[in-house]
């Protein structure tokens, strides 16, 4: 049985923004893996719960082994993608990550919750819940420091605020906007440049730097915006055992993250976050590796783990 090729329902990204080859070359990779794909819409999904699973496409009942999709969605479609990843995790079939794990990933705030349990370095940052004590607790922050929406994905809801009555302003405005919006201090040393680190199956595998000298942000959006490759940089290791440590955090068993990382002359190496669907794209092109067969690898080893542990 464990030798069958697996089969994966593979759900095509609904909201394909920034992700608009990722579907295809996925699901290639997979298939060099001797997969058998199903590829689907989120809309011809659909799910019955009684005393069993029934789980349809178009009307009609599949099978399948493993359930996948990748990259960041709209927060309806999101919601649905979660409810059937919730159905397939709980009827036994392998999913990227737990709904657990995937609900921290989701959210900035609950990942600077674990990453302090697990002496991960970060910027200190700051949650309220009202106007009234994000006020009360600005004192603790410098005048400059970043504003920053909990859920958000390529630098979306992250800004630079240069003092204390523009950070009251973001907060109301997130607040009106029915989102949870955290002050965060600002490492002014490493404006627009940041680490990224590949983790798959627990392993750092790649190393790059995002370099941006318009944005203070190094997320790709500038005309200058370039990436490199760190692969043959002295702090190489350093920088792989923080993303493993980081990845641990939040799962020993982390399919895939991209941490990202600030180095700083004043404050070290501090983590910001760990991406849950990264490009993969940008970091195999800068360092020659073989990137997209190193995560086909690992999910296809967990789906055959996952079976064995069923047997």
């Amino acid at each position: 049985m464990l030798n069958e090729n697996p089969i994966i329902l593979y759900m095509k990204n609904p909201d394909p923004i920034f992700y608009g080859m990722m579907d295809d070359l996925v699901i290639q990779t997979l298939k060099k893996q001797n997969a058998t794909i199903i590829v689907t819409e989120l809309e011809e999904l659909s799910v019955i719960i009684g005393e069993e699973f029934i789980f349809l496409r178009n009307g009609e009942q599949i099978q399948f082994d493993a359930f996948l999709g990748y990259g960041y969605m709209a927060p309806k479609h999101y919601l649905d993608y979660m409810y059937f990843n919730f159905a397939a995790y709980t009827a036994g079939k392998t999913t990227l990550y737990s709904p657990f794990t995937e609900n921290i990933l989701q959210d900035k705030l609950l990942q600077y919750a674990k990453f302090s349990k697990c002496q991960v370095p970060f910027p200190r940052c700051s949650a309220s819940f009202s106007v009234q004590q994000f006020k009360l607790n600005l004192s603790q922050f410098e005048s400059k420091a970043i504003m920053k929406e909990v859920i958000g994905y390529e630098g979306t809801g992250v800004k630079l605020s240069c003092n204390k009555i523009q950070s009251t302003e973001i907060f109301c405005k997130s607040l009106w906007n029915g989102e949870q919006a955290i002050i965060q201090d600002f490492v002014s040393d490493s404006v627009g440049r940041s680490i990224r680190v590949l983790v798959i199956g627990g392993r750092a595998v790649s190393v790059t730097e995002f370099q941006d000298n318009i944005d203070f942000k190094s997320n790709g959006y500038s005309d200058d915006f370039k990436i490199e490759s760190k692969m043959d940089c002295q702090k190489k290791e350093e920088y792989f055992r923080l993303a493993e440590k980081t990845c641990q955090a939040i799962d020993p068993n982390l399919t895939i993250g991209g941490v990202d990382i600030i180095d700083s002359r004043k404050h070290g190496l501090v983590v910001l976050e760990i991406n849950q669907w990264p490009e993969i794209t940008f970091s195999e092109d800068v360092t020659g590796l073989p990137l997209f067969d190193i995560f086909g690898q690992e999910f296809i080893r967990k789906i055959k783990k996952n079976k064995q542990d069923k047997m």
